[in-house]
Protein backbone atom coordinates (compact mmCIF):
# COMPACT_ATOMS: atom_id res chain seq x y z
CA UNK A 1 0.00 0.00 0.00
CA UNK A 2 2.88 2.46 0.71
CA UNK A 3 4.37 2.21 -2.96
CA UNK A 4 1.14 2.22 -4.41
CA UNK A 5 0.78 6.02 -2.11
CA UNK A 6 3.64 7.07 -3.30
CA UNK A 7 3.66 5.98 -6.73
CA UNK A 8 0.36 8.27 -7.17
CA UNK A 9 1.62 11.50 -5.40
CA UNK A 10 4.61 10.72 -8.15
CA UNK A 11 1.82 10.75 -11.02
CA UNK A 12 0.56 13.67 -9.22
CA UNK A 13 3.25 15.52 -9.42
CA UNK A 14 4.19 14.56 -12.68
CA UNK A 15 1.14 15.15 -13.88
CA UNK A 16 1.58 18.94 -12.79
CA UNK A 17 4.92 19.23 -14.33
CA UNK A 18 3.45 18.10 -17.48
CA UNK A 19 5.55 14.80 -17.84
CA UNK A 20 4.10 11.95 -19.88
CA UNK A 21 2.90 9.09 -17.65
CA UNK A 22 2.93 5.84 -18.68
CA UNK A 23 -0.69 4.53 -19.46
CA UNK A 24 -0.88 0.48 -18.99
CA UNK A 25 -4.44 -0.72 -17.44
CA UNK A 26 -4.87 -2.25 -13.72
CA UNK A 27 -0.32 -2.28 -13.18
CA UNK A 28 0.84 -1.51 -9.95
CA UNK A 29 4.59 -0.80 -10.96
CA UNK A 30 6.17 2.33 -12.94
CA UNK A 31 3.32 2.09 -15.43
CA UNK A 32 0.81 3.39 -13.69
CA UNK A 33 -3.36 4.02 -14.63
CA UNK A 34 -3.42 7.57 -16.73
CA UNK A 35 -6.30 8.58 -14.14
CA UNK A 36 -3.85 8.11 -10.64
CA UNK A 37 -2.28 12.11 -10.82
CA UNK A 38 -5.66 13.01 -11.08
CA UNK A 39 -6.59 10.89 -8.35
CA UNK A 40 -2.99 11.66 -6.24
CA UNK A 41 -3.68 15.24 -6.77
CA UNK A 42 -7.35 15.36 -5.66
CA UNK A 43 -6.61 13.39 -2.69
CA UNK A 44 -3.65 16.12 -1.99
CA UNK A 45 -6.34 18.75 -1.83
CA UNK A 46 -8.47 17.20 0.21
CA UNK A 47 -5.76 16.12 2.64
CA UNK A 48 -4.58 20.09 2.87
CA UNK A 49 -7.94 21.32 3.26
CA UNK A 50 -7.76 22.68 -0.29
CA UNK A 51 -11.25 22.21 -1.76
CA UNK A 52 -14.14 25.07 -2.27
CA UNK A 53 -15.33 26.46 1.01
CA UNK A 54 -18.39 28.66 1.85
CA UNK A 55 -17.46 32.10 1.76
CA UNK A 56 -19.73 35.17 2.93
CA UNK A 57 -21.46 37.04 -0.27
CA UNK A 58 -21.80 40.57 -0.62
CA UNK A 59 -24.08 42.86 -2.65
CA UNK A 60 -23.96 45.86 -4.66
CA UNK A 61 -25.55 48.76 -2.58
CA UNK A 62 -28.27 49.16 -4.85
CA UNK A 63 -32.08 48.79 -3.80
CA UNK A 64 -30.44 48.42 -0.38
CA UNK A 65 -27.75 50.73 0.88
CA UNK A 66 -27.97 50.47 4.52
CA UNK A 67 -28.45 46.73 4.40
CA UNK A 68 -25.93 45.88 2.14
CA UNK A 69 -23.32 48.17 4.72
CA UNK A 70 -24.49 46.09 7.17
CA UNK A 71 -23.62 42.96 5.21
CA UNK A 72 -20.53 44.13 4.55
CA UNK A 73 -19.68 45.20 8.09
CA UNK A 74 -21.06 41.38 8.41
CA UNK A 75 -18.20 39.71 6.57
CA UNK A 76 -15.36 41.86 8.09
CA UNK A 77 -16.26 40.29 11.35
CA UNK A 78 -17.19 37.08 9.73
CA UNK A 79 -13.85 37.18 8.41
CA UNK A 80 -11.67 37.94 11.49
CA UNK A 81 -13.50 34.98 13.52
CA UNK A 82 -15.99 37.46 15.37
CA UNK A 83 -18.87 34.83 14.61
CA UNK A 84 -21.20 36.40 17.23
CA UNK A 85 -20.80 39.91 16.02
CA UNK A 86 -21.02 39.14 12.24
CA UNK A 87 -24.61 37.18 13.19
CA UNK A 88 -26.13 40.38 14.85
CA UNK A 89 -24.76 42.53 11.77
CA UNK A 90 -26.57 39.69 8.81
CA UNK A 91 -29.34 40.12 11.61
CA UNK A 92 -29.76 43.72 11.63
CA UNK A 93 -29.14 43.38 7.72
CA UNK A 94 -32.36 41.20 7.51
CA UNK A 95 -34.57 43.82 9.87
CA UNK A 96 -33.84 46.55 7.25
CA UNK A 97 -34.58 43.94 3.96
CA UNK A 98 -36.34 40.67 5.04
CA UNK A 99 -35.30 39.29 1.65
CA UNK A 100 -31.69 39.56 1.52
CA UNK A 101 -30.15 36.64 -0.01
CA UNK A 102 -26.87 37.15 1.12
CA UNK A 103 -27.45 38.16 4.51
CA UNK A 104 -29.65 34.65 5.12
CA UNK A 105 -26.86 32.71 3.75
CA UNK A 106 -24.18 34.69 5.86
CA UNK A 107 -26.57 34.67 8.71
CA UNK A 108 -26.51 30.63 8.22
CA UNK A 109 -22.42 30.57 7.80
CA UNK A 110 -21.79 32.45 11.25
CA UNK A 111 -24.71 30.61 13.11
CA UNK A 112 -23.18 27.21 11.61
CA UNK A 113 -19.70 28.65 13.46
CA UNK A 114 -21.57 28.97 16.52
CA UNK A 115 -23.12 25.32 16.60
CA UNK A 116 -26.45 26.70 16.21
CA UNK A 117 -27.05 24.51 13.52
CA UNK A 118 -31.03 24.40 13.44
CA UNK A 119 -31.39 28.52 13.27
CA UNK A 120 -28.69 27.51 10.09
CA UNK A 121 -30.44 25.53 8.73
CA UNK A 122 -33.75 27.72 8.58
CA UNK A 123 -31.21 30.83 7.13
CA UNK A 124 -30.01 28.22 4.34
CA UNK A 125 -33.38 27.06 3.74
CA UNK A 126 -34.68 30.77 2.93
CA UNK A 127 -31.57 31.59 0.99
CA UNK A 128 -32.01 28.79 -1.40
CA UNK A 129 -35.77 29.61 -1.63
CA UNK A 130 -35.00 33.36 -2.50
CA UNK A 131 -32.21 32.35 -4.96
CA UNK A 132 -32.35 28.46 -6.41
CA UNK A 133 -30.39 29.80 -8.96
CA UNK A 134 -27.39 31.20 -6.83
CA UNK A 135 -24.78 28.83 -7.53
CA UNK A 136 -22.96 30.14 -4.82
CA UNK A 137 -25.67 29.37 -2.43
CA UNK A 138 -26.37 25.67 -3.55
CA UNK A 139 -23.45 24.60 -4.38
CA UNK A 140 -22.21 25.72 -1.15
CA UNK A 141 -21.29 22.56 0.96
CA UNK A 142 -22.39 23.96 4.14
CA UNK A 143 -25.76 24.48 2.40
CA UNK A 144 -25.89 21.05 1.09
CA UNK A 145 -25.02 19.32 4.22
CA UNK A 146 -27.21 21.20 6.17
CA UNK A 147 -30.39 20.56 4.06
CA UNK A 148 -29.29 17.15 3.56
CA UNK A 149 -28.53 17.16 -0.20
CA UNK A 150 -25.01 16.54 0.25
CA UNK A 151 -23.49 12.72 -0.84
CA UNK A 152 -22.00 10.70 1.43
CA UNK A 153 -18.20 11.61 0.26
CA UNK A 154 -19.18 14.88 0.82
CA UNK A 155 -20.47 14.65 4.73
CA UNK A 156 -17.55 12.50 5.24
CA UNK A 157 -14.97 15.27 3.73
CA UNK A 158 -16.31 18.65 5.02
CA UNK A 159 -17.48 16.70 8.77
CA UNK A 160 -21.26 17.27 7.79
CA UNK A 161 -22.69 14.60 9.81
CA UNK A 162 -21.68 16.25 13.28
CA UNK A 163 -25.04 19.08 12.73
CA UNK A 164 -27.57 17.05 10.84
CA UNK A 165 -30.52 16.68 12.98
Amino acid sequence: MEKLSFFLILDAISAVKGEVVEMQPFSTGRGRHWWSGVFGIMCLLVLSGCLPKSVPLATLPLDQPKAADLNLKGIDWYHKGKWEEALELFQAALEVNPDFVEAHFNAALALHQIDRHAEATLHFQRAGELAPQNQAIVNSILYRNHLGLSSTLERHLSGGYRYQH
